[in-house]
């Protein structure tokens, strides 16, 4: 029944998968102990986030995190397919950008905001994952050498005008591993409600390959 949770391959990627596979046997022989009408079978999971963006325009890479990552491995009963779906939850970043070599400087704070639930799929030792989230930038100060001019903002108002697609991908992963690097590229959409700062963070920012990497750790309790 769970013959595809095990990868085609021999060696290191079935010994990674061997734990995936025991903890679905042993949570799909309790569901046949009792009689039960949904097709599949979800396993908790639970991980802190970390992590980075680099923006590629400016060069610039925004630290993230410390986060959360909390849902459940989706596993169907019938094919053995593994799926995941969770919440994920980011704090406010500090974000420091440095133009024309250090002369002119830009901080602000910026904040993920998911708009949909992360998604993704377990196949052949592969985790590809699927999320959306819009961009807000806030507290906008720049300045020749020091960033002490403020650029007015609403709180809550300056986003991207459509959500970013983001797509990661960790490759031959452990699930139960000591920790899981997801990665991928982005395009940043342009910005809406910023007043004078729109046009200068379409200018800065926005645009595609923009990179991300984000470390998932297993939580113990």
């Amino acid at each position: 029944m769970l013959s595809s949770l095990r990868s085609k391959k021999t060696g290191g990627r079935l010994a990674r998968l061997t734990a995936l596979t025991a903890a679905a046997t042993v949570a799909l022989g309790l569901v046949t102990a009792v009689p039960a009408s949904a097709d599949v079978l979800e396993i908790p999971v639970a991980y802190g986030v970390s992590g980075s963006t680099v923006v590629k325009k400016t060069g610039s890479t925004l630290k993230l995190g410390p986060g959360a990552l909390a849902g459940s491995l989706l596993i169907d009963d019938q094919t053995g397919s593994v799926g995941l779906r969770a919440d994920l939850t980011l704090p406010t970043a500090q974000a420091n950008i440095s133009l024309v070599s250090g002369l002119f400087r830009i901080k602000a704070r910026v904040k993920i905001i998911p708009t949909a639930p992360v998604t993704g799929t377990i196949a052949n030792g592969d985790l590809n994952t699927h999320a959306t989230a819009n961009m807000e930038i806030s507290d906008i100060w720049a300045g020749p050498i020091v960033p002490v001019i403020p650029l007015p903002t609403i709180p809550g108002s300056c986003r991207t005008v459509r959500p970013i697609d983001l797509n990661l991908i960790a490759k031959d992963v452990d699930i139960f591993g000591p920790s899981i690097t997801v990665k991928g590229s982005f395009t940043i959409p342009e910005f809406g409600n910023c007043f004078i700062a729109d046009i200068a963070l379409g200018a800065l920012i926005s645009g595609p390959d923009n990179t991300i990497s984000l470390d998932l750790t297993p939580k113990t309790s």
